[in-house]
């Protein structure tokens, strides 16, 4: 089942042999990146996606629900991360979690019981009521997750998940989408420029560029034909 569905916002790669529109569809459950090559195709296909833009024409969706028809249950079924943090970092990532948790509409009860379960989902325990502002990059990103989880989302989405991390933070917050993937079931939708990143967690990816989907493959076959490529480059070197 697809958790929804962009079409008519593509156009034929020939190099992928391609044959035809190219469906945008995220199905329930996978990991599914947006590898864009120009900035702004990124920022407007993913503010649609997230409702914080209306189409003009060319969008559609097959989820259970009409996304401009009924935009309060498109919005509750998503988490959302921006690059830009929206954390307090004089607050404790416990006293951030209250706020975006009321902001949510939480009420006391689901609040005192959901906050310490995302702290202990999110292996935050040991840093739970410290400021935020003495986090570690990837500690500070890992946060951000967690307060974008609190209200259990359908579907996870998140803007360049890792930009600006080192190595071990880049692997640090890898491997925490795979795990609420696989243990949550959470469908997560993530923008990225990175091919390394698209391939070391994601189902299915995506190529954006210019606003509009050109391809649409595994990262396996986005490699292997970026392998064939650089071979008869090589190839032609020789020549």
């Amino acid at each position: 089942m697809a958790a929804f569905t962009v079409e008519d916002l593509i156009r034929r790669l020939e190099q992928l042999q391609a044959r035809g529109p190219i469906p945008f569809d995220v199905k329930s459950g996978e990991v599914f990146g947006i590898l864009c090559t120009r900035g702004q195709g990124q920022r407007t296909l993913i503010a649609v996606i997230m409702t914080m833009l209306f189409p003009v024409s060319g969008f559609a969706e097959s989820s259970p629900f009409a996304i401009l028809g009924n935009l309060g249950d498109v919005r509750r079924s998503m988490g959302i991360v921006l690059q830009e943090s929206v954390l307090d970092p004089a607050l404790t990532a416990r006293e951030n979690l209250d706020f975006h948790a009321r902001l949510h509409g939480l009420d006391d009860g689901v609040r005192e019981r959901r906050i310490p379960e995302v702290i202990g989902l999110f292996r935050m325990s040991g840093s739970a009521d410290t400021a935020v502002e003495t986090y570690s990059p990837a500690m500070v990103q890992r946060l951000e997750i967690a307060r974008a989880f609190l209200a259990h989302p359908d579907v996870l989405f998140l803007a360049e998940p890792t930009k600006g991390l080192d190595e071990p933070g880049r692997r640090e917050i890898w491997n925490l989408l795979r795990r609420l993937n696989r243990e949550r079931r959470v469908t997560i939708v993530f923008t990225t420029h990175d091919m390394d990143e698209a391939e070391a967690i994601c189902n299915r990816v995506a190529v954006v560029d210019g606003g509009e989907v050109v391809a649409l493959d595994t990262p396996d076959t986005f490699c292997a034909i970026m392998a064939i490529n650089d071979t008869l480059l090589k190839f032609d070197d020789t020549a």
